[in-house]
């Protein structure tokens, strides 16, 4: 059984995938902290109200076959984007600020310690409405 073809699992795996990615961006900041030069990079945020807008919408039919059926991207999601704070830059060039970077890698276990719980508790869910859940 793929359990991707719920709608929630998906939604969890996303959030999972965009915490893994986020670590290791905000990793590589912190590990050039001390870079002339470098500025720090983040990864654009989830927009969950827009994904369940996809996933809730009428799917339209094709009615011709010169019709296109389109289907939402997912990698634009998870694009990395340069931190632009011009105030926080350092004479040598560097833009990376320790405190935001920990602050954030800090938040971002948070999110993906809980979708991890929340998929735990999901699957927990499916095996006892099968029966075979203890």
């Amino acid at each position: 059984m793929d359990l991707k073809q719920f709608t929630l699992f998906g939604m969890i795996k996303d959030q999972m995938d965009w915490s893994s990615k986020r670590q290791q961006v905000l990793s590589r900041n912190i590990a050039n902290s001390d870079t002339p030069g470098y500025l720090p990079s983040d990864i654009k945020p989830l927009d969950f109200k827009k994904t369940i807008a996809e996933v809730t919408s009428p799917q339209l039919a094709v009615t011709d076959g010169n019709h296109l059926m389109g289907s939402p991207s997912k990698a634009s999601s998870l694009r990395v984007e340069k931190e632009r704070h011009p105030e926080e830059i350092k004479p040598d060039g560097n833009g990376v600020t320790l405190e935001d970077q920990i602050m954030k890698v800090g938040d971002t276990k948070g999110k993906y310690d809980m979708a991890a719980s929340l998929y735990q508790k999901q699957i927990m869910l499916l095996k006892m409405s099968v029966g075979s859940g203890r």
